[in-house]
């Protein structure tokens, strides 16, 4: 394993999970702000490892397998932790739908390296609004905290809403480029 920069920020990404968690089901009056800066933090990381990876020239094999996994862990798992809190169907249908993908992602992405295809499939510029949008909806989720008048939860709800829409329009192109690797199995 090479200790770099961005291996290092996906990786506390990680370790910012079990934080995040414990910060959430602790009911202390700034707890839950915290767990959403917190969120913020590792969802920056997301950005920035990937974006001083390529700059630095930093890439690893390791690299490549932790940074999914740690964006994805991040995702779920806040995911779960929001619908213990709401079982309302515009809220865990989005969840599933967006919980669905990212497994779906990780089972096609196995089968290519068990096919031993080298396809390399870019991240659409669908795939990263969606990310922008499904950030924000997980912060405003955590966070949830009334501003300006505005209900931020029920912002969140929406954002959420919209990003499973994305999720499944990028999922769908993400098949497309995916699907001859997948079938050819030469």
């Amino acid at each position: 394993m090479t200790f770099n920069i961005p291996n290092s920020l996906s990786l506390l990404r990680i370790i910012l999970i079990p934080i995040m968690i414990g910060l959430f089901f602790t009911n202390t009056e700034n707890n839950r702000t915290i767990a959403a800066m917190l969120f913020s933090l590792a969802a920056i990381t997301d950005y920035l490892d990937g974006y001083m990876a390529r700059n630095l020239k930093q890439h690893t094999s390791f690299g490549e397998f932790i940074d999914p996994v740690a964006d994805k862990l991040l995702v779920v798992v806040i995911l779960m932790l929001l619908m213990s809190e709401n079982n309302s169907i515009y809220f865990i249908i989005p969840s599933i739908i967006i919980i669905t993908r990212e497994f779906l992602v990780v089972s096609i992405r196995q089968r290519l390296a068990e096919l031993g295809n080298k396809i390399t499939i870019k991240v659409s510029y669908i795939s990263k609004i969606k990310t922008a949008i499904q950030m924000t909806a997980l912060f405003l989720l955590l966070y949830q905290k009334n501003t300006y008048g505005i209900n931020i939860y029920d912002v969140g709800v929406v954002a959420l809403q919209i990003a499973s829409l994305l999720t499944l329009i990028s999922f769908i192109i993400y098949v497309k480029k995916s699907w001859n690797g997948i079938i050819n199995q030469h």
